[in-house]
């Protein structure tokens, strides 16, 4: 300890005085860097906050649009008596109502989540769930896109993570 105590005392000149007294300028340094220091502590939180909640409510609405998708295919998996399952019409009509929310969420919080792959696999997959009309029932393309929809959704999930 004695060794270090010379060699900093001969670092600093010997006319070195030590005053036990604060001034206006100390208080004023102190209190200014408090506040900026706190203002941008919390300006930072509140943004990042904002930010979260945002993702959170598009990673939300993803994951409710993969469970009506997983239904959707599950539905078609079941077998069918009489050619078409009653069920699925009305759950693709609720998917695109979750779809369209979806699109507004995202333009409301004014990030670029891109929502365009999910409506193009959307669209596939909706002309394979309701072309009943010439065709049979084709459950196993029904189910192929589906999956495809959810591979997208999931992507979707991770790009907003990222953002």
């Amino acid at each position: 300890m004695f060794t270090i105590g010379y060699i900093t005392s001969s670092v600093f000149p010997p006319g070195m005085e030590y005053k036990n007294e604060i001034s206006l300028a100390d208080i004023i340094n102190i209190a200014a860097t408090a506040i900026v220091t706190l203002s941008a502590a919390w300006y930072i939180t509140k943004k990042l906050n904002e930010a979260r909640y945002a993702k959170e409510l598009a990673i939300d609405d993803l994951k409710e649009i993969e469970d009506n998708i997983a239904s959707i295919v599950r539905t078609a998996q079941t077998p069918i008596e009489a050619g078409t399952h009653p069920d699925i019409l009305p759950s693709i009509h609720q998917l695109h109502g979750l779809l369209k929310r979806l699109e507004r969420t995202c333009q409301i919080n004014g990030k670029s989540v891109p929502v365009e792959n999910i409506m193009n696999r959307f669209y596939c997959f909706y002309g394979c769930a309701t072309n009943f009309g010439d065709e049979s029932f084709n459950s196993s393309l029904i189910i192929t896109t589906g999956d495809d929809l959810i591979v997208a959704v999931r992507e979707t999930m991770l790009r907003i993570n990222k953002l």
